[in-house]
């Protein structure tokens, strides 16, 4: 497993699809240390989803980090 850490930078509702766009972007190094190691290996990059589960898109918060952990199947 491989864990990243993003930050939410848009949650946007399209109303005439009812899907969210939801855009993350890997941690700046300038809030805390876990964040600056994060930031050392990961610098850049961005994850986009299209979310059609309002539930779902619900639990995206601009400015709120999450953990992303990718494991292979």
């Amino acid at each position: 497993m491989i864990r990243a850490k993003f930050t939410c930078q848009q949650n946007t509702l399209n109303h005439e699809t009812q899907t969210a766009t939801v855009v993350l972007t890997p941690v700046t190094n300038s809030a805390t240390e876990e964040n600056l190691t994060f930031w050392k290996y990961t610098p850049a990059g961005q994850i986009e989803l299209q979310i059609c589960n309002p539930a779902a898109a619900s639990q995206f918060t601009v400015g709120t980090d999450y953990y992303v952990d990718f494991t292979a199947v």
